[in-house]
C-alpha cells in the first residue's frame, strides 16, 4: 500500500469552507489535508497527471524525462469514500501499481510531498525524517496562499496557490549546500476534479555553481496559473 507519511497533517486544523474574501482565505493545512478532494470524482475517472522532471545539469542529476502518474477512482467505498488505483510512470521506469481503499483525499498530494522530501535531499543532505517533521510543520504555520486564476479546459476557475519555502529558515539550513529556499507550489481549486491542478518544486541554490532542478506535476486539461 501507498504509505501516507503526511497524513497525521489532517489533524492540524477544522475543515474550513471555500470562500472567496480575504478575511474568509482557508488556511493551507485544510485546503491540503481536511477537503474531501476526491469524494465527489465518479467511479471510471482517471486523472492523469504529467509529470516533467528538469535538471540543469543530467550528468550531475540524472536525465531529465516526462512521464504520466495517473489516478483511476476504481470504486465507491464506504459513504464519501473512493477506492482508487495509483499508477506511477511507464515503460523502464514503472513502479508497481497500488490499490487504496477508503480515501477522500486525492494520493497525489502525498505522492507529490513524498517526491518533493526525498529529492531535496538528494541535493541538500539531511535526515528524511527531520525533513519530513520540518516539511509538515511548515506547512501547518509557515505556508502561504492566495486566490489565483487557473485554465481548466480553455475556461478560467477560481482557485488557490499554496508556496512554501519550509528550509529557509531552518536552524540546519547552513548545511544545506545552499539550497534551503527551494520553493514547493500548488495549485487546486474545488472545480477542478480531484482539486490538484499543478504541483511545483523549484530546487535553486545560493551556490551558483550547483546544478538546479525543477520538477511540475500538471492535471490533464490544465494550463496557466496566475
Amino acid at each position: 500500500m501507498l504509505r501516507l507519511p503526511f497524513a497525521a497533517l489532517s489533524a492540524l486544523a477544522l475543515l474550513l469552507p471555500v470562500a472567496a474574501h480575504a478575511e474568509d482565505m482557508p488556511k493551507p493545512s485544510d485546503i491540503l489535508f481536511n477537503r474531501p478532494h476526491i469524494a465527489s470524482v465518479a467511479a471510471g475517472t482517471v486523472l492523469d497527471y504529467k509529470f516533467v522532471r528538469k535538471p540543469s545539469n543530467e550528468k550531475l542529476l540524472g536525465l531529465g524525462f516526462t512521464d504520466d502518474i495517473t489516478v483511476k477512482v476504481e470504486s465507491d467505498g464506504a459513504p464519501g469514500k473512493k477506492n482508487v488505483l495509483v499508477q506511477m510512470y511507464s515503460g523502464d521506469r514503472a513502479r508497481e501499481p497500488q490499490r487504496i481503499t477508503g480515501m477522500d483525499g486525492n494520493p497525489m498530494l502525498v505522492i507529490y510531498l513524498d517526491g518533493a522530501v526525498s529529492h531535496f535531499r538528494e541535493l541538500a543532505g539531511g535526515d528524511s525524517a527531520y525533513l519530513k517533521h520540518m516539511f509538515s510543520q511548515y506547512l501547518g504555520n509557515g505556508a502561504t496562499i492566495a486566490p489565483v486564476k487557473i485554465m481548466y479546459k480553455g475556461q478560467e476557475v477560481d482557485g488557490y496557490q499554496v508556496t512554501a519555502t519550509p528550509f529557509a529558515n531552518d536552524p540546519a539550513r547552513a548545511k544545506m549546500n545552499g539550497f534551503e529556499n527551494a520553493t514547493f507550489k500548488i495549485a487546486l481549486s474545488a472545480k477542478i476534479p480531484g482539486y490538484f491542478a499543478q504541483m511545483v518544486s523549484d530546487y535553486k541554490s545560493t551556490d551558483k555553481s550547483a546544478p538546479s532542478l525543477l520538477e511540475t506535476t500538471t492535471l490533464e486539461g490544465v494550463g496557466d496559473v496566475k
